[in-house]
């Protein structure tokens, strides 16, 4: 679960279902790779894929429950890590040295 499925979708975790699939419709239409030049089918069918995974999860009610719930875990994770990131920095004393040419005048 790399990809966070409602920032692809660009909608809100609270979002509706109508919402959900409101953006998906926009999404698809502006990436679809029939729609591109062809230097950027690729890229775009790989975005689509992305939009399409990150639908299949989101408009089912028991895969988005699902998926809420290991997002939750993931991001309190992150924010243990980032706490104790912060906390470590500010442990962290800096010393500067001045060197001898400048501390002898």
């Amino acid at each position: 679960m790399e990809n966070n499925y409602y920032d692809i979708l660009q909608v809100n975790k609270n979002a509706s279902q109508e919402i959900i699939e409101k953006a998906y419709k926009v999404l698809v239409k502006k990436y679809h790779p029939d729609l591109q030049e062809d230097g950027l089918k690729q890229e775009y069918e790989e975005k689509l894929k992305l939009i399409n995974e990150a639908y299949e999860i989101l408009s089912d009610e028991e895969k988005r429950k699902q998926y809420d719930i290991e997002l939750s875990q993931k991001e309190s994770i992150n924010n243990q890590q980032t706490s104790h990131n912060q906390q470590n920095y500010t442990n962290t004393q800096y010393t500067r040295t001045i060197p001898k040419h400048i501390s002898s005048k």
